[in-house]
């Protein structure tokens, strides 16, 4: 008995001690759930790995559990993705990452969304905080590097431009802003003013009231019929939700630029030590030019009369602001819903007096009359303001610009120093830095004003069909306003320390140029969706009609003083005034089915009219098919479940049209009056011509894109993987027949018809990966396009010998293709060029020195020709044939880091011009070319031994035969550079609070910090396309900002 009490006090002893045990080694665990916008997350299981000990975050999102010391949590919510953490001692702060296949994304596509599971097409979209992640001012500059299909240049920089964009190398694209499309010519006039476009409008848009845009890259697009055929790009702007609380967010930045990279021009020195050159290499006495005393007085520039100017630090300036200010009210009841926004956005350039500003307002607002009834309003504003300085030529930056090639390092630009007198620089003196002032040189400024309307109203029937009518009307106006003064240069007596008078300009300029532009677009459509059991059908059909009317007019006047703008008609010099007219109709249809979201089809079509073509061939009939299979959800393919969540294949065909080879009213007959002669009724008359024939055989150019796809989801939706193959053949493109001939006498030829073929082809393809450690969310994600151009085949070629087909023809061949000679190697010494047995330079060599470029004679006949030209690159002006980009974020507690990067492959730059020629226009040069060149020891000395450099000796304005087309001068273009870093921080709501605020955030960022690429020894911008690198280059900006919510 005694024994048995024992052992069982033992039992008792022991399980007391274990459970002791137990609970000393466990602790309370304390944290919070966030998104990725710091918003609390409500109802998030929280629950110790292994075990059925769980708790849920409350309503603010925090969370107490005890736990095991040791032990991982996991934290999981519906609509996001599950996070495992390992319990410390530290109060955890958690960020679930949204799971955008849990969510079912709908994504923006034409006339509606889709879900992202069942787009069947090529469509790539990025969302809000993404396209915020950017310091540009346009709209196109912040998609740079972000999307699979999009290729960017930056080939002019200059405020308030936007960056060449393009879908898959095609061209430009169609631009749809809230579902209407907006069309218009997006080049401009000599001037810089835009002729109102697309392309313009998107650019202008305020970043912060833009909720997505999306890209249709194949049979997507051929429901935008005849304007999409390069592509679409749909932008969603941003509304309030119902029953939401009123929001009122600030969002604010200031940044300072420097210009990423420009050629280091020479030093007086250098100058003058090159001009000497140049002359011993032209067998002239260099010391009839300068002494050596003088040269040495220009090397050392401290004597008075021998000081070394540098123009860049003269015309360009350091640390230039740009800022942007924006704010916004977003909410709902429970039957409205709207978005009010405003925003002005400044931007100086780097040269003193040019800017650019704009203003934004947005008005989004949506309200249900009824359960069924709903009508809105998407109402936007913007001004925008360009400011030059008064240059001659219509463009004041290239003038900028070119000045720093052009104003000689040995000149200053007053007179004796003395800021009271421009001096009379003997190059280009009407480039004189001086004159870049408003008050002296004049003004050539650009105002934009535009007002858009869009109204809706749709009715929303019980049994799944909606019909919707949208309005839009679309206002602009254009106003350039130009005024050059006269002006006076100086030249300074020293002896006499006198200032005379030497030349100027004193013929004055005043022109002005207005457009108003108006765009009309009416739709009605109708959707219906239904889903009967595991079918799911959609549909839409629609109708719409469009027209754009532009009206320019302008006059010259050459005013008598500088001080008054106003015009009078005895200062009358010119005036004129022109119209522009377009107008298109369409039928629009779409149906789409899936069964089980396993197996997708969409079929659709438009029939479209354009004002450009005659009757008979106005309309044009557009499909497009697509497919999809989700190959994951097959039997067959469980047993790789445990690896792969989801994988799609997708295949599509579409077509669009292009309005190509046909102007306005080019199918009517008659006569252009104010231009030429011609023979009517038996008389020779002055001032009319004909039009030509009537073209009236021409229709539709034809754009077939053939597009097979696979997306791709594994490791639980951590790694996600996109690719693309696509082919796009072109017909019909406009083409005259040569072979057909007209008499000389009438003065025109045959009309354009549709006879030429061509096509694009290329791959594309994405990867993201995501994940955590611990408390340390991170996301990495890489995308990459290869397209390529081909022609395929043209009218009846012809050509006069084997060789001018094999140089000329474009049949079935690659397009972009850049012919020049093959550098081989370089004269080593008079020697050898004496005995060079092949003419080089078309002269038996009598013009070659050391140092000076060897080609290749390709066809072995002796001689350097036009005859051993063979391809040695890709051409300059188009976009990038390989584009990447790719981007790293990293998010920990209330701290975040991301980085943005792009890059290209497969362009080229052509080096030229001022900087191929030194001394080019009778200018200066960069260093580079001046320095690292083939020369004599001694300039004074033509015995002297030669010393070898990179480039060859110095010409003077000239590079003789070196300047020849070969890839001594082309450069095939690779770069990655960080296009964006930004580090942000989200201050605790236990501050912010104070001050009643939801939300607070600081920020940090730099874009185009650093480029890795094989242009850095030239100076240049990788992405400029222009030979001497006159063109204002992108720009180093580095901004402080925030985000405040209230």
């Amino acid at each position: 008995m005694r024994k048995t009490k024992f052992i069982t006090n033992l039992t008792l002893l022991f399980i007391f001690s274990v459970f002791s045990l137990s609970v000393m080694a466990q602790s309370a665990v304390t944290g919070s759930v966030i998104d990725v916008n710091q918003e609390p997350l409500i109802g998030v299981n929280v629950v110790e790995k292994g075990t059925t000990n769980g708790t849920i975050t409350d309503f603010d999102g925090n969370f107490t559990i005890e736990v095991k010391e040791g032990a991982v949590l996991v934290f999981s919510y519906i609509g996001y993705l599950s996070q495992e953490v390992v319990a410390g001692n530290k109060k955890l702060v958690i960020t679930l990452l949204e799971d955008s296949e849990m969510l079912d994304e709908l994504v923006v596509v034409g006339y509606g969304s889709q879900s992202k599971r069942k787009i069947t097409t090529a469509v790539s979209s990025v969302n809000s905080e993404e396209i915020l992640r950017s310091s540009s001012t346009t709209t196109a500059g912040a998609l740079s590097g972000k999307m699979a299909g999009i290729s960017t240049r930056a080939i002019d920089s200059r405020p308030g431009r936007g960056i060449n964009v393009e879908i898959r190398n095609m061209g430009k694209p169609l631009y749809v802003i809230d579902g209407i499309p907006y069309g218009g010519d997006a080049s401009r006039n000599w001037l810089g003013k835009s002729r109102v476009s697309g392309e313009d409008a998107f650019n202008a848009l305020s970043l912060e009231d833009i909720e997505s845009i999306s890209i249709l890259k194949d049979a997507s697009a051929s429901i935008y019929g005849l304007r999409a055929s390069s592509g679409v790009v749909l932008v969603t702007t941003k509304k309030g939700r119902k029953e939401d609380n009123i929001r009122v967010n600030v969002n604010g930045y200031y940044g300072w630029q420097n210009l990423t990279r420009f050629p280091e021009l020479a030093t007086a020195g250098q100058y003058v030590r090159g001009l000497l050159e140049a002359e011993q290499n032209a067998g002239k006495d260099p010391s009839a030019l300068y002494t050596k005393e003088e040269l040495a007085k220009w090397q050392a520039g401290v004597e008075p009369g021998y000081k070394s100017y540098d123009y860049y630090d003269i015309i360009m300036r350091s640390n230039v602001p740009q800022y942007h200010i924006n704010g916004n009210v977003t909410g709902g009841s429970k039957r409205a819903n709207y978005y009010i926004s405003l925003s002005h956005t400044g931007q100086e350039a780097l040269m003193r007096d040019f800017d650019y500003k704009r203003n934004n307002f947005q008005v989004n607002i949506e309200t249900d009359i009824t359960d069924n009834f709903t009508i809105g309003t998407q109402t936007s504003a913007r001004m925008e303001r360009t400011r030059d300085v008064g240059l001659p030529g219509g463009d004041g930056y290239f003038s900028s610009i070119l000045s720093l090639f052009s104003s000689i390092p040995t000149y200053g630009p007053y007179a004796n120093d003395n800021p009271e007198y421009m001096n009379a620089i003997p190059n280009r003196p009407d480039l004189n830095p001086a004159l870049f002032k408003r008050d002296i040189a004049g003004y050539k400024d650009n105002h934009t004003k535009n007002a858009n309307i869009n109204v809706f109203a749709e009715y929303k029937f019980n049994f799944g069909l909606s019909a919707k009518f949208t309005y839009s009307y679309n206002y602009t106006h254009l106003d350039f306003d130009g005024f050059q003064y006269s002006y006076d240069f100086y030249t300074y007596d020293r002896p006499n320390d006198q200032y005379i008078l030497g030349g100027g300009q004193s013929a004055r300029w005043r022109f002005e140029e207005q457009t108003d532009a108006v765009s009309r677009y009416g739709q009605f459509q109708l959707n219906y969706a239904k889903d009967i059991g595991d079918h799911s059908i959609s549909a839409v059909a629609a109708y719409e009609r469009s027209d754009f009317d532009s009206s320019n007019r302008y006059s010259n006047t050459a005013p008598t003083n500088n001080y008054i703008p106003f015009k009078t008609l005895a200062e009358l010099t010119a005036y004129g005034d022109e119209w522009g007219y377009q107008a298109r109709s369409g039928y629009i249809g779409r149906i789409n089915y899936s069964f089980l979201d396993r197996y997708m089809f969409e079929v659709l079509g438009r029939y479209d009219a354009s004002y450009l073509y005659a009757k008979d061939s106005r309309w044009g009939f557009f499909p497009g098919a697509s497919a999809g299979w989700r190959v994951s959800d097959e039997s067959f393919f469980e047993p790789l479940k445990n690896v792969f969540d989801d994988v799609k294949l997708r295949a599509s065909v579409g077509q669009t049209g292009s309005e190509a080879g046909v102007s306005m009213f080019g199918y009517l007959g008659g006569y252009d009056f104010n231009n030429g002669s011609a023979v009517l009724d038996g008389d020779y008359v002055i001032g009319v011509r004909p039009r030509g024939l009537p073209v009236t055989n021409l229709s539709w150019e034809k754009n077939t894109t053939y597009n097979a796809g696979i997306d791709i989801r594994m490791l639980d939706s951590r790694l996600s993987v996109t690719a693309d193959v696509f082919t796009k053949i072109i017909s019909g493109i406009p083409a005259a027949r040569y072979d057909v001939l007209l008499p000389s006498e009438v003065g025109y030829g045959l009309p354009n018809e549709n006879l030429n073929k061509n096509a694009y082809r290329g791959v594309e393809g994405m990867i993201t990966y995501m994940d955590n450690i611990g408390e340390l969310n991170y996301s990495v994600s890489a995308n990459a396009t290869f397209s390529r151009f081909r022609h395929i085949e043209t009218y009846k070629p012809r050509f006069g010998n084997s060789w001018g087909e094999y140089r000329s023809s474009v049949e079935d061949r690659w397009g972009g293709i850049w012919w020049g000679y093959q550098a081989i190697g370089r004269f080593q010494s008079e020697e050898e060029i004496r005995n060079h047995p092949i003419d080089n330079d078309g002269q038996n060599n009598r013009t070659q020195l050391p140092g000076d470029i060897i080609y290749k004679d390709v066809n072995g006949d002796g001689v350097i020709n036009n005859l051993d030209e063979r391809p040695i690159g890709y051409p300059t002006g188009w976009a990038p044939m390989l584009s990447f980009g790719g981007n790293i974020g990293l998010q920990w507690r209330a701290f975040d880091l991301n980085m943005d990067f792009a890059g290209a492959a497969m362009q080229s730059w052509v080096q030229n011009y001022e900087l191929r020629n030194p001394y080019h226009a009778g200018g200066t040069s960069p260093s580079f070319i001046l320095e690292d060149r083939w020369h004599r020891a001694d300039v004074y000395d033509p015995t002297s031994e030669w010393i070898p450099g990179k480039y060859p000796a110095i010409r003077k304005g000239t590079s003789d035969n070196n300047g020849r087309n070969s890839d001594f001068w082309q450069h095939d273009v690779r770069f990655l550079r960080l296009k964006n870093l930004e580090f942000g921080y989200n201050l605790p709501k236990s501050i912010i609070s104070h001050v009643n605020l939801q939300k607070l955030r600081v920020y940090v960022s730099g874009s185009n910090l650093f480029s890795f690429d094989n242009v850095k020894q030239f100076g240049i911008d990788p992405e400029i396309e222009a030979a001497a690198a006159v063109v204002y280059p992108q720009q180093r900006t580095v901004m402080v900002g925030f985000n405040m919510t209230f």
